[in-house]
């Protein structure tokens, strides 16, 4: 049968994309923090920085369910008029908020970026990013806020007056935020592919920081809903791109704890390991002492334990060795022909600060 007009919604769908993306990102930051507690690391300004962020991300996801509730995912002209009141409300408010998170969470992956890679060009590409950043920030924020006059026009539609294009405005905020979610994410890789590593290891590192691509493809995918925009029919039309805006910053919170997490992934990789040695050995040896005892038995063949231990240790010996061979994270690698120290929970990758002219940021 086919839904009628008035009976056409997709609430069901915003709702529980904006449920599980917010509940994702907090499991995230909660496992980043974790991460640092078991590593007996304080909190930097790049973690402070992103508890902010998932923050504005709460609010951000409230504001997109509260939309729900007044209507958005439906068509506009099936929405009582005190409804749409609201959501337009609530939509004027969102955008402000959106941009505003989106920025912060940015400035929180420029920060961990130094906090790890505190050599020149990082620092001075941290600079530019984090200026047009800013700038992007408070331009599209001023533009939310003062896009119709009078500025309560933004939200009750009756009321004369005139507001900008709205929908080449939004379109105008989107090319922005994804070009600079990519520069972003690209600005690590010559540091990480010149660590002194195999290439497997190095693409493997490279690998980690680019789970924020994914970011990226949320903006570039949000971007292209909002060409489905109708101004005379908002609710409906930009249902998908308002909750994509939850699942973007959401993203980039899961994205920017990423690289964060993996001691706690080495040590669950460990012990994992471990136990599986364990049960390994311990299988082996009754299966040699089975042995031992039916040959002996038999009196066909002997053997000499101390021989069969020697083998089964050089054996566990062997298989130690390729477990720690296996292993290795970003404090088993520094740049090539560059010096490394420990610091702040990470091995900072730096270059001679006192020949600073001549490192890698040149």
């Amino acid at each position: 049968m086919t839904t009628s007009y008035a009976e056409q919604s997709t609430q069901h769908k915003q709702c529980v994309t904006t449920v599980v993306v917010t509940v994702l990102a907090i499991v995230f930051l909660f496992l980043r923090l974790l991460a640092r507690r078991v590593k007996k690391v304080h909190l930097g300004a790049d973690d402070w920085t992103l508890i902010v962020g998932l923050i504005f991300v709460l609010v951000v996801a409230g504001l997109n369910y509260a939309a729900v509730h007044y209507g958005m995912g439906t068509h506009t002209d099936t929405i009582s008029l005190a409804d749409q009141m609201m959501y337009f409300k609530l939509l004027y408010v969102f955008e402000p908020i959106y941009i505003t998170t989106a920025g912060i969470i940015k400035f929180s992956v420029l920060l961990m970026y130094y906090r790890i890679f505190p050599v020149r060009y990082i620092k001075l590409g941290g600079y530019i990013l984090g200026g047009l950043t800013l700038a992007w920030v408070i331009s599209i924020d001023l533009l939310a806020i003062f896009q119709c006059t009078p500025i309560s026009k933004a939200f009750d539609r009756t009321l004369p007056g005139h507001c900008i294009n709205l929908k080449g405005a939004l379109i105008g905020n989107g090319a922005p935020n994804f070009i600079t979610d990519i520069l972003i994410l690209a600005l690590p890789a010559k540091l990480i592919w010149g660590l002194q590593a195999n290439v497997w290891q190095r693409v493997s590192v490279i690998c980690v920081f680019l789970t924020g691509s994914f970011v990226v493809f949320a903006s570039i995918y949000r971007f292209s809903l909002i060409f489905k925009f109708n101004i005379e029919d908002i609710a409906w039309t930009l249902a998908d791109a308002q909750t994509w805006c939850v699942v973007e910053v959401a993203a980039a919170v899961i994205s920017a704890c990423l690289p964060t997490t993996a001691p706690l992934v080495r040590i669950c990789t460990r012990r994992l390991v471990s136990t599986a040695q364990s049960l390994s050995r311990s299988k082996a040896s009754q299966s040699n002492g089975t042995a031992l005892s039916k040959i002996n038995a038999g009196g066909t063949r002997s053997i000499n334990v101390e021989e069969s231990i020697t083998i089964q240790t050089e054996i566990a010996n062997k298989n130690h060795a390729n477990d720690a061979n296996s292993s290795y994270a970003l404090s088993d690698m520094s740049p090539r022909g560059s010096s490394h120290f420990k610091g702040k929970g990470w091995t900072m990758i730096s270059t001679d600060f006192e020949h600073d002219s001549d490192s890698v940021g040149n």
